[in-house]
């Protein structure tokens, strides 16, 4: 892809879109509120659910039921990360060396750290 320079606001755009297509596609998540903040080694994502699954939030009433969900959202995340990076390489023009998923199941809110 030929470097045009996008903007800042460009490319947080661009990530957010691939964000949320690939959660809608691969997650079967819907996200009501996206946040994307860029670094020159990292672009932090967080990203609040539109509404709650009610076996998630009765899961989520002990500590293991927390884990357990933590647990399931990084296996899930993991297993189609490749996809993820396919779409977000190419708008930020760089390989991606490192991503992370967290989920803090109480809040429904879930984080993603792409590191360069």
């Amino acid at each position: 892809m030929a470097s045009m320079n996008p903007n800042k606001v460009d490319v947080e755009y661009a990530v957010m879109l691939a964000i949320l297509n690939f959660h809608t596609e691969f997650m079967k998540s819907n996200y009501a509120h996206v946040r994307v903040q860029m670094s020159p080694a990292e672009i932090d994502v967080t990203l609040t659910r539109q509404g709650s699954v009610p076996a998630e939030m009765r899961l989520a009433r002990s500590e293991e039921g927390c884990a357990l969900l933590r647990q399931v959202h990084e296996a899930m995340f993991v297993s189609c990360e490749d996809i993820l990076r396919e779409c977000i390489e190419p708008v930020v023009e760089r390989k991606v060396r490192e991503m992370v998923t967290t989920l803090d199941p109480l809040s429904g809110q879930s984080r993603i750290a792409i590191r360069f």
